[in-house]
């Protein structure tokens, strides 16, 4: 059994390293730090897609780019299709093979739990559904007045701003959506590959409750599993038996480690999808701690980049302002005027405006380039904003607050409960008391 153990316990390791890596390097690396996460979601893709479009015609490279975009849905419905067939066909089985008694279905697997695999799926497909299929919400010219319940803050939503593509005005906390609809999204969080769809303020709920979901489901699964392992180990009493090796004949005791590679032999399928479920549920739970995060602090994805770049901005300019004090570059006048040693007035803040040009995504994407003059980007490489007269320096003041934070209760209620479908009911029951009473 040892060259087949060997070769199990790397494959085993290799599994596991494969989908850590893609994970981390898909979702929560920076390709403009990491040069592997860059290879990975940069130039692997362009080097890939330049040898196909040299080697194929234009109309089999309009059908690679249709199934480029939707990559992630191909791999997701792979993934969880798959790993539930095994549920199906492999665990399902496992479970009807337990005892039936009582006083020994503790230490198994009770049937019930078949139930709650059935509803555990149907549950998994519907949020998925609804998540990929909700609209976001549009602002058109029409549905404006649904949309324009955000006051403007000045910073990172400034007042006064038209939409060049769309020609209409744009709204506090709104983004034009370059990958699906091609239109301003209200409270835009990010475009999510692995829905195919964007995430707004009428169906971020939605995307909620597809990671609640999802979540669940992989560490339900995963003690579920682990339990059928455990159950198995001991209705054939392997805690604790002699194992021998056929190639040498020499005995071992059951360690954890060999009772693991003895039982991965005998249910490799069953095994696949614990080691998968076990990864995507700490991948997942992380990522759907952060939007609670986000939820609770009422910022969005798109707005937690750009409030990062305010922090950035904010904590250089602190330190330039300080240390032109210290320097003497800055004298502090009784009547509370700043001036530098050009005697040059500078009571006036540094202006900071932040641009919406920033596509927020669920995966990082980056060309790798340096910023630009006076210009400040995010974590992704994406301008998000810019600080006019960078070379002055000037007391940035204390750092601004996020005006949209109205305490975690109304915070959650914006995202369960959408102001704009809410002002919708309203105004159709308006509507229908008003024609009515016409």
């Amino acid at each position: 059994m040892s060259k087949f153990v060997v070769l199990l316990s790397v494959a085993v390791v290799l599994y596991v390293v494969f989908f850590v890596g893609t994970i981390y390097y898909c979702l929560y690396a920076d390709p403009r730090k990491d040069p592997i996460a860059k290879f990975v979601s940069v130039t692997l893709p362009a080097k890939l897609y330049d040898a196909f479009a040299k080697s194929c015609g234009s109309r089999n490279l309009q059908a690679l780019n249709f199934v480029a975009e939707r990559l992630l849905i191909l791999i997701y419905c792979a993934v969880v299709f798959g790993a539930w067939s095994v549920v199906f066909f492999y665990i399902f089985p496992w479970v009807d093979s337990q005892p039936e008694s009582a006083s020994q279905s503790a230490e198994y697997v009770p049937h019930y739990h078949k139930a709650i695999g059935y509803v555990t799926f149907a549950a998994c497909v519907l949020s998925w559904r609804y998540a990929s299929t909700t609209s976001p919400g549009i602002i058109t010219k029409q549905s404006l007045h649904r949309y324009s319940h955000y006051p403007y803050d000045e910073l990172l939503f400034p007042s006064g701003k038209t939409c060049k593509t769309r020609h209409i005005p744009k709204v506090a906390r709104s983004k034009f959506d370059r990958y699906k609809y091609l239109q301003n999204v209200p409270r835009f969080d990010h475009f999510c590959g692995w829905v195919y769809n964007t995430i707004g303020e009428e169906n971020y709920r939605f995307f909620l409750l597809f990671l609640v979901v999802h979540v669940v489901m992989c560490v339900y699964g995963t003690i579920i599993t682990s339990r059928l392992f455990y159950g198995e180990a001991k209705r054939h009493n392997l805690i604790g038996a002699t194992f021998v090796d056929r190639m040498t004949g020499q005995e071992y005791e059951a360690t954890t480690w060999i009772l693991v590679q003895f039982l991965f032999h005998t249910h490799l399928p069953e095994a696949a999808v614990l080691l998968l479920m076990g990864v995507m549920a700490v991948a997942l739970g992380i990522f759907l701690m952060y939007h609670v995060y986000l939820t609770s602090y009422g910022m969005t994805t798109n707005e937690s980049y750009k409030w990062s770049a305010v922090k950035k901005w904010h904590k250089k300019q602190t330190k330039r302002y300080r240390q032109a004090l210290k320097n003497g570059e800055i004298v502090i006048v009784p009547d509370d005027s700043k001036i530098n040693n050009d005697s040059e007035d500078t009571s006036q803040k540094s202006s900071f405006t932040v641009s919406d040009d920033a596509d927020v995504t669920c995966t990082p994407s980056a060309d790798g380039s340096k910023s630009d003059q006076g210009l400040v980007k995010d974590d992704h490489d994406c301008v998000i904003g810019h600080c006019a007269d960078e070379d002055i320096v000037r007391d940035p003041g204390p750092m601004p607050r996020n005006i949209y934070d109205r305490g975690f209760i109304e915070n959650w209620k914006e995202v369960l409960f959408p102001i704009s479908l809410r002002s919708e009911r309203s105004f159709e029951v308006k509507r229908g008391t008003k024609t009515k009473n016409t």
